[in-house]
C-alpha cells in the first residue's frame, strides 16, 4: 500500500539537520558575531535569540527523535515486521557503512595503522554499547545506535499485539516506560560525554509515539500533554545528574514546542521540489558533516583554493559530497530493501 507523504516532517527533517550542522560547525561564529560590537544591534539580536536552537545541535537532535517516534509508530500500524525490518536495515545501514568504512579508510591512510576488528564491527552493527566501543563518525553515533535500540523495542510490541489487537495498552505502556527509564541507572553507565544518553533522550522517541495515538485519537489531548510534561521533567531532572554541563541550555523544551506547533499546523505546509531534495539529504548531511568537515577543508587548504570563506567552501562541498551518496548509495540501498521485500511477497 502506497502511503501518503507527510510533509509537515520533511520541514521537520530540514530544520533538525540544520540545527545539528549548525551547532557543530557554525555556533562559535554566531556567538562571536553577537558579541562583535561594531556590528548593528538588530541582527546580533537576532542571531542571539536563534543560539538556543542551534547550542550543540541539541534542538536538531531532540527534533529527529521526536519524528522518529511519530514516524515508526505510523509505518508499523501498516507494515508487518519483516518488512519493517528489512526497510529499516536497508534505510540506515548501507550509507551508515560506507560512511563508517571511508572513515576508517581515511584515518588508516594518515596514521599507517587499520583499525581493530573489535572495535569497527561492533560500529558498523551500531551494537557499540554492547562493547564498550567508542563512537565513529564524529561522535553522532550514539543518536544511532537509540533509534536502532528503539526500532528493536517497538519490533517487540508489534509481535505482541500491543500496535493492534491490544493498542488500548501502548499508551500506558509508553508512560511506564518512560517512568522505568528514569528509575533505571543510566545506560550507558560510563563516565563520558554521553553517560546516560538511553535514560536521558529515549522518553523523546516515546514521546513522538504519544503525538501519532492523538492523532489517530487513541489518546486525549491530556494525555498528550502530560506525557510531554513527564518527558520533559524527566530530561532536566537527569541531565542535572548525569550531564551537568547542558544544565544552562534550552533547547529540550523549544524542541518540543517546534514539534508541536509543527504538528498542529502541519496542513499548512506544502511539499516543493527544493524542500524534497533538502530532507532527503538530511541522512547523509547529518552522519558526514561531523567527521568529513575537517578533511574537506584540508583539501581547499592544501589546493590553496580560496574563492570564498573556508568553512563556506568547504560547506558546498559537504553537500555535494551527500548529494552523490544519496545518488548512489542511499537511494540505492532502500530500492534494494523495497525489491527484497516484493521478493518475499511474491514467495509467500
Amino acid at each position: 500500500m502506497q502511503v501518503k507523504r507527510i510533509i509537515f516532517l520533511d520541514y521537520l527533517r530540514i530544520f533538525a539537520f540544520l540545527s545539528v550542522l549548525i551547532g557543530h560547525k557554525f555556533y562559535e561564529h554566531a556567538v562571536s558575531f553577537v558579541s562583535n560590537e561594531s556590528a548593528h544591534s538588530t541582527p546580533r539580536l537576532i542571531v542571539e535569540l536563534l543560539l538556543p536552537l542551534f547550542q550543540g545541535g541539541g534542538a536538531g537532535v531532540v527534533v529527529f527523535f521526536l519524528v522518529s517516534g511519530y514516524i515508526i509508530t505510523f509505518v508499523l500500524q501498516t507494515e508487518q515486521p519483516t518488512e519493517f525490518i528489512i526497510k529499516r536495515i536497508f534505510r540506515i545501514y548501507p550509507l551508515y557503512i560506507t560512511a563508517v568504512l571511508l572513515q576508517a579508510i581515511m584515518q588508516s591512510l594518515s596514521s599507517g595503522e587499520l583499525p581493530e576488528l573489535s572495535i569497527i564491527i561492533p560500529q558498523l552493527l551500531l551494537i557499540g554499547d554492547l562493547f564498550g566501543t567508542p563512537y565513529t563518525l564524529g561522535g553522532i553515533e550514539w543518536t544511532l545506535r537509540l533509534e536502532v535500540l528503539f526500532y528493536a523495542f517497538m519490533i517487540v510490541l508489534r509481535y505482541v499485539g500491543l500496535l493492534h489487537e491490544y493498542k488500548r495498552y501502548f499508551p500506558q505502556l509508553l508512560i511506564i516506560t518512560c517512568l522505568t527509564l528514569w528509575g533505571l541507572s543510566p545506560i550507558p553507565s560510563f563516565d563520558i560525554w554521553s553517560k546516560g544518553y538511553v535514560t536521558i533522550y529515549g522518553p523523546f522517541l516515546l514521546l513522538g509515539s504519544v503525538f501519532f495515538l492523538k492523532e489517530a485519537k487513541q489518546v486525549g489531548s491530556w494525555f498528550l500533554v502530560g506525557a510531554a510534561a513527564l518527558v520533559l521533567a524527566q530530561y532536566y531532572y537527569l541531565i542535572g545528574v548525569y550531564q551537568p554541563n547542558w544544565i544552562g541550555a534550552h533547547f529540550a523544551t523549544l524542541s518540543v514546542l517546534i514539534f508541536f506547533l509543527s504538528w498542529v499546523y502541519r496542513s499548512a505546509f506544502s511539499i516543493t521540489p527544493f524542500v524534497l531534495l533538502l530532507s532527503n539529504l538530511t541522512y547523509s548531511v547529518y552522519i558526514f558533516h561531523n567527521w568529513a568537515w575537517a578533511p574537506i577543508k584540508a583539501v581547499f587548504h592544501k589546493l590553496s583554493i580560496a574563492i570564498l570563506h573556508p568553512d563556506i567552501q568547504v560547506l558546498f562541498a559537504l553537500f555535494l559530497l551527500c548529494f552523490l551518496m544519496l545518488k548512489i548509495v542511499e537511494k540505492p540501498g532502500i530500492r534494494l530493501g523495497k525489491s527484497m521485500i516484493l521478493r518475499i511477497k511474491k514467495r509467500a
